[in-house]
């Protein structure tokens, strides 16, 4: 081989060196802005990942305040919620005595949840606040039921809000109206009767509404 086919050949190898190391440089410049990229991306994310952990703790320490506000308001509504069943029964007892089983069991239900673990004190606070509701609206309603009186036999009541209660017997004749007074059933005249089933028949919705001539407990005729 001659000299410059030798000086060729040393030529070509020294390019093939100097390609090799330019791609091994570009490799590795890239590689290096990728690195980088994932780092600014992490610094990034960091940031973000900080900010959410401060807001969170922030969120857990306005979460235990408020758990801590909800124990000192729960001590406080359990025995408002106690009280107000109280008060609720004695209305019952002394009260006219429509429906007296049904609203005496009601509130036999409502002590036995107040003491149940597994509801809610807001849950049981509606519920107590559910029976006042009801018992508010016995007095704006009429209503009609079957039931025992107090000497056991089956008769029909009528409920007119909380103005009178009235029951007649089955037969249709001698009914009677509850006098707060003296706290018993008074027997009305039998020209009340006619009255009383047609009242009746209108908390049945038996009946189109019309005015009832009944007799109100101490005040004679109500026309």
């Amino acid at each position: 081989m001659n000299a410059t086919g030798q000086n060729q050949k040393a030529a070509n190898e020294s390019q093939q060196k100097i390609d090799t190391l330019y791609e091994q440089q570009r490799d590795a410049l890239q590689d290096y802005r990728l690195t980088q990229a994932e780092i600014d991306q992490l610094s990034v994310y960091n940031r973000q990942l900080s900010q959410i952990i401060g807001n969170q703790d922030k969120q857990i320490a306005s979460l235990q305040e408020q758990i801590k506000e909800i124990e000192v308001t729960q001590q406080g509504i359990m025995p408002l919620m106690d009280r107000m069943l109280n008060g609720l029964q004695t209305f019952v007892e002394l009260d006219t005595p429509f429906l007296l089983k049904e609203r005496e069991t009601r509130i036999a239900s409502l002590r036995g949840l107040l003491l149940s673990a597994d509801i809610t004190v807001s849950e049981k606070f509606r519920r107590v606040l559910e029976a006042y509701q009801i018992e508010v609206e016995y007095g704006r309603t009429i209503e009609a039921y079957r039931s025992q009186n107090n000497q056991q036999e089956m008769v029909d009541f009528l409920r007119v809000g909380r103005v009178a209660l009235y029951y007649l017997p089955l037969s249709g004749d001698g009914g009677f109206v509850w006098d707060k007074t003296s706290q018993q059933w008074q027997p009305l005249d039998s020209e009340f009767d006619r009255a009383i089933l047609q009242g009746i028949r209108i908390a049945r919705k038996q009946s189109a509404p019309s005015l009832l001539s009944l007799q109100l407990p101490g005040l004679g005729v109500n026309p």
